[in-house]
């Protein structure tokens, strides 16, 4: 149980550990979580009550797929954001129903409430699926139930899992015991290519592993052994030779590694890695400027590599009482060297680049600059509408989101406005962050400014230390858009499919990834998007939804070519007619850039 803590200690406090990464895992179990539904009370008349069911099968084989644990959960996404990632979903918790298939793959829930609601399956050996979703692990559409509803033809298909398995080896062939493999896969954010942990194994007394529960697609596999070297232990006589992290096959480098393809259901089988084993240093040192007598209880100094964000299992040291740390098995290579700990509210983190070459480093000082406080203030500009609510600075909030993967620890700084529109961001580390906050409907944000910089979308760099003040501009008069979907040319009688989502895209994108909105058009194709800030957009009317694609700048360009650039003013009705962009079309240009969807 102490090793259970400590693991998953690290893995809150790894630099390399993104939310991100959090957000887009889908390997996730819902097995046991179907008693945490709370049904909600039935406040409507027996005769207003629905009823769902339908029947849930395989997707490569059509067999009926029994024990499957169905969950009916009321719709939470804003804005019926439909191809989310499944974690996004799960996260909303809430009330709902659940039940389970039976031999045949039916099912059936009586007594459920009028609304909207989402549906998902799982079921071990396959991947957690959404109803009216075309990918597994994605959102697929909101079920509406009117009152009295009996909605029984519901059917969904589940795909089964994928798994890459086989041997960790070293150079003689004999298996490696006691470590952990892990697959990665490529993923878009902010316009940049990154390979985030999908998935991983145990290395058992055999050398063997399987890593269960993927998706279909590319991933780039590695071995971590575990370092069972006390901190502080010194190796006598001969070189500290240990197996390092190996890339499937066998290069230290990811530059080396040869990717390993999945298809739905495969497993994947003898994808042996031949482990590395280089002569490995110590990085021995000390942090200065903790916040607290006691923090160093509560402080992990760990590495990542400069020229990845992978997390590295292992490459650790808790803090002696003294700030002193030791870190052994060190392989030649730039890294980041980080600390960080929470001593109450305080946040203590440092970091500073270091390289390891072919000796040990002693006298390292990693020196803490303390949090400091960001203050700010909002103002509102323009004319409200006639007979609209007052917007109230009380109901603003502004949070400093990091920009580096590594910064990415212990949640955002955020604050909220008083009555006046100031406000307060307390506790900030040093480092890099994009300024994110809500305007009221009715608004838009203009401008943020930091000193006499305008940073609206762009990188706040806070690097020397956090002060200063912030001062927000929102403004009266939004734009509108409303749209139409184009009559398909198929011979449907539907404008869009369930699963048709709207794009809308500024022209110029902001570093810090936001800017680009979604719309869900209803049956008939029509569509709305209100507070749309000024400016030139382009829209797409999408079968499939791949918010992954999205952050690819090399996606954007092409569907530049489907959609005329056009320009909402401010208070301006927006009136656009778009073609839907088929899923063929899209898998196609997918294909064209090699973008894995």
């Amino acid at each position: 149980m102490q090793r259970s803590a400590s693991v998953l200690a690290f893995l809150l406090l790894a630099p390399g550990f993104a939310w991100t990464q959090m957000m887009t895992m889908p390997a996730i179990s819902l097995s046991g979580q179907a008693d945490q539904i709370s049904a909600p009370q039935p406040n409507v008349p027996p005769e207003q009550r629905c009823v769902v069911a339908g029947r849930v099968t395989n997707s490569l084989t059509g067999e009926p797929v029994k024990k499957a644990t169905i969950r009916l959960s009321a719709n939470r996404t804003e804005g019926g954001m439909r191809g989310l990632p499944l974690m996004t979903l799960l996260q909303s918790g809430g009330q709902g129903y659940s039940t389970s298939t039976d031999s045949d793959g039916s099912f059936r829930i009586e007594g459920v409430n009028p609304g909207q609601y989402l549906l998902w399956v799982n079921r071990t050996g396959f991947l957690n699926t959404s109803y009216g979703s075309k990918r597994p692990a994605q959102a697929g559409s909101a079920i509406t139930l009117s009152p009295g509803q009996q909605l029984t033809n519901l059917a969904v298909a589940m795909t089964p899992q994928s798994v890459i398995n086989g041997k960790v080896m070293d150079a003689d062939g004999d298996a490696v015991p006691g470590g952990i493999v892990q697959a990665l896969a490529p993923m878009w954010m902010r316009g940049k290519l990154r390979y985030t942990p999908r998935g991983s194994g145990q290395i058992n007394d055999l050398g063997e592993y399987r890593i269960p529960n993927l998706p279909p697609g590319k991933y780039f596999v590695f071995a971590q052994m575990h370092n069972n070297t006390p901190a502080g232990e010194v190796i006598t006589g001969k070189p500290d030779i240990r197996p390092v992290r190996t890339y499937y096959p066998s290069s230290i480098a990811f530059a080396g590694a040869s990717p390993v393809e999945v298809t739905a259901g495969q497993d994947a089988s003898g994808i042996d890695v031949r482990i590395q084993s280089v002569q490995t240093y110590h990085i021995r040192g000390r942090v200065s400027g903790l916040a607290s007598n006691n923090a160093h209880e509560r402080s992990v100094v760990n590495l990542t590599p400069r020229d990845d964000a992978f997390m590295v299992f292992n490459a650790q040291s808790s803090l002696r009482p003294d700030g002193s740390f030791d870190i052994a098995g060190v392989a030649p290579g730039g890294y980041y060297l980080n600390m960080f700990s929470m001593a109450g509210r305080i946040r203590n983190y440092a970091r500073q680049e270091i390289d390891v070459g072919t000796g040990d480093i002693d006298g390292v000082v990693l020196i803490v600059t303390p949090p400091g406080s960001i203050k700010g203030v909002a103002r509102l500009e323009g004319t409200p509408p006639a007979n609209s609510p007052q917007v109230s600075a009380s109901s603003l909030h502004v949070n400093l989101m990091p920009a580096e993967m590594t910064g990415m620890m212990g949640g955002p700084a955020n604050a909220k406005f008083s009555a006046d529109g100031t406000f307060t961001v307390e506790n900030v580390s040093p480092g890099k962050f994009y300024v994110q906050t809500n305007a009221p409907p009715g608004t838009y944000l203009k401008s943020i400014r930091f000193g006499n910089a305008e940073i609206l979308g762009k990188e706040l760099d806070l690097s020397g230390g956090a002060a200063g003040q912030l001062d927000l501009v929102y403004r009266y008069g939004p734009g509108e858009i409303d749209g139409q979907l184009d009559s398909p040319q198929n011979g449907t009688t539907d404008t869009a499919s369930a699963t048709t989502q709207v794009v809308v895209v500024p022209e110029e994108l902001h570093a810090d990834g936001t800017g680009v909105r979604f719309a869900s058009p209803d049956a008939k194709g029509n569509f709305k998007l209100p507070n749309l800030p000024p400016g030139r957009y382009r829209a797409y009317a999408l079968e499939e939804v791949n918010y992954n694609a999205l952050q690819n700048p090399d996606v954007l360009k092409q569907l530049e070519t489907m959609s005329p650039a056009f320009e909402v003013k401010e208070n301006e009705n927006k009136q656009v007619q778009l073609h839907v962009i088929l899923q063929n079309e899209l898998d196609q240009l997918y294909a064209r850039l090699g973008v894995q969807p």
